[in-house]
């Protein structure tokens, strides 16, 4: 699984049959999990791919580049382009995209500090134009669950919740790191965001009430990326250094661990055919060992890339 340069883009599909991956190649590919062989491989990028996203019915695939185009595309089509969207040169780079819950809405986060969000079926922008608060970039973008709201973060160390009927800023900026904002997270049942930072740590904060929840979650260098597990029970930390670490969240119910151990239990067994003959050599086998490893130990996992 390999792109001529760095990659920058990563998603999965709904299915969990594809991995969608993308970078300084300006190509987008499609791999099998299982086998890890390629699918598909699309072009429609004049710059690096930036982000990726796709729809929640999995027809639809999503990027954005450095030069500020969003391509959308129709996965079951052969990768037809739907729509390309041209937001504006370079300095407009597509830094997130996010899919909203009914696939109706396209959420884009910018280097010239906006968010747009495009409608999915004619490319348009959506009436309330191009959204406007943040005081630097906006590094990641995230619907809540039923689509009423945008959860935007930024380089400004800030994160911002937006009504999207009208484009208006809602409370005040949760804060709380010292450096930029990389990524955010949403949990699986939409009340808390998971935020990642340059300066070292992650830290959590309630989506009703904006408050912190539980102490920072303390690394060794700068998180690029944050994600909440399926279960909602860890989140994985990319870092800067190459390593992934696997952290269980602070408000778990310890009387949830049965269950969470018989279900990813159940995955690894599922998993049992993997072609690699080196365990540590596949990613699939290396995360559910290490959310095994977590659940039995309540330690932190972690692998380096």
């Amino acid at each position: 699984m390999e792109h001529d340069g760095w990659v920058k883009g990563l998603a999965v599909t709904k299915d969990g049959k594809r991995i969608l991956s993308g970078g300084k190649d300006r190509v987008l590919k499609a791999w099998d999990v299982e086998t890890h062989q390629p699918i598909a491989k699309w072009g429609g990028h004049h710059g690096f791919i930036s982000c990726i996203a796709t729809s929640p019915d999995d027809q639809l695939v999503a990027s954005g580049d450095y030069k500020g185009r969003i391509v959308i595309k129709e996965m079951k089509e052969g990768g037809r382009i739907k729509h390309a969207i041209e937001t504006g040169w370079h300095i407009m780079m597509v830094h997130s995209i996010c899919f909203s819950p009914d696939g109706t809405k396209l959420a884009s986060g910018h280097v010239d500090k906006m968010i747009r969000v495009f409608d999915v079926e004619n490319g348009n922008l959506i009436q309330l134009g191009p959204i406007q608060g943040h005081s630097g970039w906006v590094t990641s973008v995230v619907w809540s669950l039923d689509g009423s709201q945008l959860f935007t973060a930024s380089n400004d160390r800030s994160i911002r919740f937006w009504d999207t009927e009208t484009g208006q800023a809602i409370g005040d900026p949760l804060t709380g790191h010292t450096q930029a904002f990389s990524s955010i997270s949403l949990s699986p049942d939409g009340t808390k965001l998971a935020g990642a930072s340059w300066d070292t740590t992650v830290r959590f904060w309630g989506t009703d009430s904006g408050d912190p929840i539980g102490e920072p979650l303390q690394h060794e260098t700068g998180i690029e990326v944050v994600t909440f597990s399926p279960s909602g029970e860890f989140v994985a930390c990319g870092e800067q250094s190459g390593k992934v670490s696997i952290w269980r969240v602070p408000w778990w119910d310890d009387s949830k661990k049965v269950i969470a151990y018989a279900q990813l239990l159940g995955r690894a067994v599922s998993h049992s055919h993997c072609h690699f003959r080196h365990l540590n050599r596949c990613w699939t086998c290396v995360l559910l060992k290490c959310f095994l490893s977590a659940l039995l130990t309540d330690v932190v996992c972690s692998s380096r890339l």
